[in-house]
């Protein structure tokens, strides 16, 4: 905000310089006051609501151009405080549907492209966003990898760290796991110095974290959390002060559990609701943060708290100044809303400049471009049979093998492994198969083992889309098809492909950072619903196979999770030999 800007928005609120335009006869939604003003029109200058007064002493004069709102509610843009776009879709393609949905500003994490590609790949993730009518703010990756003892990455020097958390576009620090916070190691208690120094916020990932071990993630500085399941979880971290970000996206749905807080005599000023991430599905067929804040209201949130919890609530909480209101000195990111109960969004105005109408974008929008360096991330080297195998250490071979619980969580479940030639054999019948995950830029760096409950009979899948790491993993059920996937995983610079009986039967590429794909909206989701397809013809019965493969490396949940280091017990967070002895 320069003095130059101010002294025009000063002049204009004195009548000696005239606005660019006015809206008359909406009805404003003030998060301030919780309540609807009728009868007054909004002044805007350059991009900047310069005032709010009466209608009837406004006069419409010389180039001010006039908008009647017609009696529709005027809303503050929609704020997302925390997802992650650096991942699956580029930011050209969202920004379409996060405007038609009413969102206008939003808070996303950087670790993936972070542990991928260093600091070269964040500084790119961010050029990406830039030039568009949505707002992007960030939020620094403090563990990449989150655990280097247990796996590998590329990542942030803390350096560099401290340059991103710096920057007047990075609002904090990103979500780190407090089983990797609370040892208090040195690089995290620093950024965590530098962030309150900065006055920055530090979200938080508290999944299992309760009592004692809340206290103690708490006293490292966090300031919110996302991961609260029950109502009992988000009271607890209520007391203490943390802001609580109900999720409700493609990940997980909690909404209607956390919904039980609005019958609770708490401070809702500290409940916000974010997407966590939407797929393209969810994209083309809900909307964005507009279906969020309905079923909000849906689950008996007033259609005024269900508003705040999503513009007011978040700004204020990442200090974001300039948004989250219709009032003096806020960007004018305004929505026309036919509805406030249905949130029916008729119009969409960022800046000042009406980019959506009638169903209809009204900007040109360029593709996100991103140079060739960041098209080829995936160094491996092409893997032969030979690099899945793993040989018997004696006649009984009892080994731990990574059960799947649910999409996201997974168990240790000790079994005999069969030998063959030397070699350990999965078993089909017992829905036990290999499993392998290779750094991507060595071979030599690979951790091997099985999984149990793909209910992959037939084939496998290899991907660079693994929560955090982003190295290669690899399932199937045997090394020629798991092989040929990862090859040409390889050739496509990352991605998916499922292979069965020697060839590749599905392959959906994502070349930027290994990570995104450049494919429009539409054809990402028919991708990701292709592949559920795919996954079915290799025998899997996954209920989410597309978010439940992502997870099978992820070590920020309990409990056996496989790692290109090898297999890290995630509770101690210490790797563990495939063998028991």
């Amino acid at each position: 905000m320069t003095k130059e800007l101010m002294k025009k928005l000063l002049d204009v609120s004195k009548g000696i310089e005239l606005p660019d335009l006015v809206i008359r006869n909406g009805k404003i939604i003030n998060v301030f006051t919780n309540e609807i003003e009728e009868g007054l029109a909004v002044l805007v200058k350059d991009g900047w609501i310069v005032s709010i007064e009466s209608d009837e002493k406004i006069s419409i004069k010389g180039g001010t151009i006039e908008i009647d709102a017609r009696g529709l509610y005027l809303c503050p843009g929609f704020i997302d405080g925390h997802t992650h776009l650096d991942s699956i879709l580029t930011y050209s393609e969202l920004v379409p549907y996060a405007i038609r949905g009413g969102t206008t500003t939003i808070v996303s994490e950087a670790a993936m492209v972070g542990t991928a590609c260093g600091i070269k790949g964040v500084l790119s993730f961010i050029e990406s966003t830039k030039g568009y009518p949505l707002r992007c703010h960030f939020v620094a990756p403090p563990l990449t990898p989150p655990f280097p003892k247990m796996e590998s990455g590329l990542g942030l020097t803390l350096k560099e760290f401290n340059t991103l958390l710096k920057r007047d576009d990075f609002v904090g620090i990103g979500e780190g796991y407090w089983t990797g916070i609370v040892d208090g190691g040195d690089r995290v208690l620093k950024q965590a110095s530098l962030a309150m120094s900065l006055n920055k916020k530090l979200d938080g990932h508290s999944s299992g974290a309760r009592r004692d071990k809340l206290i103690q993630y708490l006293l490292t500085g966090i300031t919110s959390c996302h991961e609260s399941i029950t109502l009992d979880e988000a009271m607890e971290k209520l007391r203490f002060g943390v802001y609580i970000m109900i999720r409700e996206g493609f990940i997980r749905k909690e909404l209607k559990e956390l919904s039980k807080l609005k019958d609770l005599n708490v401070d809702k000023r500290r409940i916000i609701l974010v997407s966590d991430l939407f797929d393209p599905a969810m994209l083309i067929e809900d909307g964005y943060l507009d279906s969020v804040v309905r079923r909000a209201i849906t689950y008996g949130f007033s259609p005024l708290d269900a508003v705040r919890m999503t513009t007011i609530n978040p700004a204020d909480y990442y200090g974001l100044r300039f948004v989250g209101a219709i009032a003096p000195l806020r960007h004018a990111d305004i929505l026309f809303l036919e509805s406030i109960e249905d949130v029916s969004v008729k119009k969409v105005m960022c800046n000042g400049k009406i980019v959506f109408s009638d169903g209809c974008f009204t900007e040109k929008i360029k593709p996100s471009h991103y140079t060739e360096d960041m098209k080829h991330t995936i160094t491996l080297q092409k893997v032969s049979v030979d690099d899945f195998r793993i040989k018997a250490m004696s006649s009984k071979n009892i080994v731990r093998v990574e059960e799947l619980v649910n999409e996201t969580i997974s168990k240790e479940f000790l079994w005999e492994a069969p030998v063959e030639d030397g070699f350990l054999k999965n078993d089909i019948r017992e829905d036990i198969v290999y499993a392998a995950v290779i750094h991507r830029s060595d071979k030599k760096r690979i951790g091997k083992g099985f999984v149990k409950a793909t209910g992959i009979k037939d084939g496998a899948i290899a991907t660079t889309l693994i929560w955090d790491t982003c190295n290669i993993l690899v399932v199937g059920s045997s090394e020629e098809d798991m092989k040929e996937a990862v090859n040409r995983l390889i050739d496509l610079q990352g991605g998916v492909v499922i292979s069965k009986a020697g060839k590749v039967i599905y392959e959906f590429p994502m070349p930027v950072y290994g990570l995104i794909a450049v494919d429009p909206m539409e054809a990402l989701r028919d991708k990701i619903e292709s592949l559920d397809e795919a996954m079915k013809a290799i025998g899997s019965l996954m209920k989410r196979p597309f978010l439940t493969v992502q997870t099978i490396p992820f070590t920020g949940l309990p409990l056996l999770r496989i790692t290109d280091k090898g297999l890290a017990d995630v509770k101690n967070k210490r790797l563990v030999s495939l063998f028991v002895k």
